[in-house]
């Protein structure tokens, strides 16, 4: 089960990061990191429980795995855009 939610981490930045890059001339803010996660997670759960359906019924926990995975990738994103903002404020 480990293996499986490192996995899902693994493949939810490597789905993200691509899209950042062809995104790049857009300007940085929250909401393009929701959309851009937004879009990533739809792909990854969607690859994630069809790549799954071949052994039998569809396993929908990993619709949970994968999007939490996909949170947390996110979430990291969000407090990079925070934290590394340029601040206007004078010195």
């Amino acid at each position: 089960m480990l293996v499986l939610i490192v996995g899902a981490l693994v493949a939810a930045f490597l789905i993200s990061r691509p899209i950042w890059l062809i995104t790049r001339r857009w300007p940085n803010s929250i909401g393009k990191a929701l959309l851009i996660n937004a879009a990533s997670a739809v792909i990854i759960v969607i690859a994630a429980v069809f790549s799954s359906a071949g052994d039998g019924p569809s396993k929908l926990y990993l619709v949970l795995i994968f999007g939490g995975a996909q949170l947390i990738v996110l979430t990291f994103d969000v407090v990079g855009l925070v934290k590394f903002k340029p601040s206007t404020e004078p010195r």
